[in-house]
């Protein structure tokens, strides 16, 4: 609590979160209604490309933020395509992996942020969907890796490629959410595990969070 509240409120992005939710909504919502010609491999890049830029320009409001962003942010972009021009497996796993570590650090900065700030406004609320977005997508990377290294740790429909992350994708938001639908189902104890723990972490998460927010509104009045 003492590290959190070392950050000053004037510390929070001067630029609204509102782009970034727009971006994540277009990865998680927007993307799965285009047609398959399209939106195999190509669509998803340019989506996944414009929410890494906006995760960038969200944490620019702070000098060593917008480094460290940007650091990662680059092999990250790189990566992101390679696979895209050279199919190949080592270039699949890169491409996860550098996903998985921007968007932590990304998750970090945000719930640092929103949980020092002093006052609840529609930009709080904003950041706080879209750190709950960021941790579906991230499963969604976990999972890949994991099928990547060990074959056959996921049963269900559309399983097919781990060249697809879209699969993925919604299967994590079905997890982080606890709703269970029974179609892809984890069939290791690894898989197993990571998937209860993010199921745990998607309801911490929101009742941490709803607890925070209503404490914050209180002292408000």
């Amino acid at each position: 609590m003492v590290f959190l509240g070392a950050f000053r409120q004037s510390e929070v992005p001067r630029f609204g979160f509102a782009m970034l939710l727009l971006m994540l909504m277009t990865v998680v919502v927007v993307f799965p209604f285009m047609p398959d010609v399209i939106r195999a491999g190509f669509m998803l890049k340019v989506s996944l490309s414009m929410l890494l830029v906006a995760s960038v320009y969200i944490l620019s409001h702070k000098r060593k933020f917008l480094i460290i962003a940007s650091f990662l942010a680059l092999p990250t972009f790189i990566t992101l395509w390679l696979p895209v021009l050279y199919n190949r497996p080592a270039f699949i796993f890169l491409d996860n992996m550098t996903n998985l570590l921007f968007f932590s650090y990304v998750i970090y900065e945000l719930v640092v942020l929103i949980f020092s700030a002093k006052r609840v406004d529609r930009n709080i609320i904003y950041g706080s969907m879209c750190v709950y977005l960021l941790l579906g997508l991230q499963g969604a990377f976990i999972y890949t890796l994991l099928e990547f290294w060990m074959p056959g740790s996921f049963h269900g429909e559309g399983l097919a490629s781990i060249h697809d992350i879209s699969t993925f994708i919604y299967f994590s938001f079905v997890t982080l959410s606890t709703l269970g639908y029974g179609d892809i189902v984890p069939a290791t104890r690894g898989a197993q595990a990571i998937t209860s723990m993010e199921a745990l972490i998607g309801q911490f998460y929101l009742t941490v969070l709803v607890a925070r927010l209503v404490g914050i509104h209180i002292s408000q009045r």
